[in-house]
């Protein structure tokens, strides 16, 4: 398993698929599932029934119908936009003076925008 070079809070330009060219925000990313959701693309609608929770409290209900949501896509579909030049590139990895590893875009070489994990 190795680390996403998407993070969450990116731009990214989807790449190939029915949403190929469209460009969007990681909402998520899962490691482990090597897939991210990004804000308005693969969108699917699932059809849900109208159900209750049982609980001691009191049954609240959950409505019903059809609710529109992202699907994760795979990262490999996903490409880094770079926010100063505004196009796709690949991103490298770069050491400061300090010796912490950042991302920097390949095309300019921005340092791009670091997760709060720290990517």
């Amino acid at each position: 398993m190795a680390k996403a070079y998407v993070v969450k809070g990116d731009t990214v330009m989807i790449r190939r698929g029915k949403e190929r060219g469209k460009r969007g925000t990681v909402k998520a990313v899962q490691i482990e599932a090597g897939t991210a959701t990004v804000e308005g693309a693969n969108v699917v609608k699932r059809h849900t029934k109208q159900g209750t929770k049982s609980s001691n409290m009191g049954g609240s209900s959950q409505t019903g119908g059809i609710i529109e949501k992202e699907s994760p896509l795979p990262l490999s579909v996903l490409q880094y936009v770079c926010e100063k030049c505004k196009a796709p590139s690949r991103l490298r990895r770069g050491r400061s003076t300090d010796g912490a590893v950042h991302r920097i875009c390949a095309r300019c070489g921005e340092p791009a925008r670091e997760s709060a994990k720290g990517a």
